[in-house]
């Protein structure tokens, strides 16, 4: 869906896309998410069928998921040394060994919501991946049915970071970055890839929402956040999602005259059984 992202400044997105104005760093940081430097895009892409093949296993400790995708190679690598660069990179992304709190929400709604796996996988992708939300003004921006093609994301890393990249870096970059919004459903098509809305079940969106709210958005504005406009959700549309998400058990919703409350980190800390997520 559109948004304004494209007339942005770097600054500007990163607090108006993914950070609110009472964002506080180390809380951020405990909550799981990654603020600056690489990552996995720098070699792979958000690697949705290698994460969905692991967590099937039943896996849930660190050294559960390391045994699966070493060990039984649970990820369909062909040798040794690819399989544990593979999960490097997969525990990387997702927070598989150190599991903070967004990690242990994404595991513990992947059971029972199948439909919203891949979008909930993008999200914690993009909330631990600062490369990957590069991008996402790309995809925001594009209309339903346009093309969106590999220099288009070649140039938001040029605009975000000049002369950091190699033409080979920035070539890898943006296809391995193209691949995951594929992966989401954001893109269709092989080569030729085509913007296509998405479609996020009320436990995805009650996810973006703590999200956001750990990202330091509260009330409405966690509506408008970044983490919404790439669920392709109008505010009103995510509000209704997230009164969706209120009857099982995800969220409080409460309104009153031009005030609205919404709370994620209490009803899923309890639903979930991750007990810290209340106080992120």
């Amino acid at each position: 869906m559109a948004s304004n992202g494209g007339s942005l400044t770097r600054t500007e997105q990163k607090t108006t896309l993914w950070c609110g104005a009472r964002a506080e760093d180390a809380k951020l940081s405990l909550f799981g998410m990654k603020l600056s430097g690489g990552g996995a895009h720098q070699s792979k892409t958000m690697m949705f069928r290698e994460l969905e093949a692991l967590i099937g296993t039943g896996a849930s400790t660190p050294e559960e998921f390391r045994s699966a995708a070493i060990d039984e190679n649970a990820i369909g690598k062909a040798t040794s040394n690819t399989r544990r660069l593979t999960f490097r990179h997969l525990a990387s992304l997702y927070g598989l060994v150190d599991q903070p709190p967004l990690t242990k929400a994404l595991m513990r709604t992947w059971k029972g919501d199948i439909q919203g796996r891949r979008l909930r996988a993008l999200l914690v992708a993009l909330a631990r991946d600062p490369l990957l939300r590069e991008t996402a003004p790309v995809v925001m921006t594009g209309s339903v049915g346009q093309s969106l093609q590999r220099p288009l994301f070649e140039e938001a890393f040029v605009a975000a970071f000049p002369e950091r990249f190699s033409e080979k870096m920035l070539r890898s970059l943006a296809q391995n970055c193209a691949s995951s919004w594929t992966q989401s459903g954001h893109l269709k098509g092989a080569v030729k890839k085509l913007r296509q809305r998405v479609t996020p079940t009320p436990t995805t969106v009650a996810l973006a929402a703590l999200i956001a709210t750990a990202s330091g958005f509260g009330g409405p504005a966690i509506l408008s956040s970044g983490w919404m406009m790439v669920l392709d959700l109008s505010p009103e549309q995510a509000l209704d999602a997230l009164r969706r998400a209120e009857a099982i058990g995800l969220a409080r919703v409460r309104s009153a005259g031009d005030v609205t409350e919404i709370s994620v980190r209490q009803p899923m800390a309890t639903a979930l059984g991750v007990p810290e997520l209340e106080y992120v």
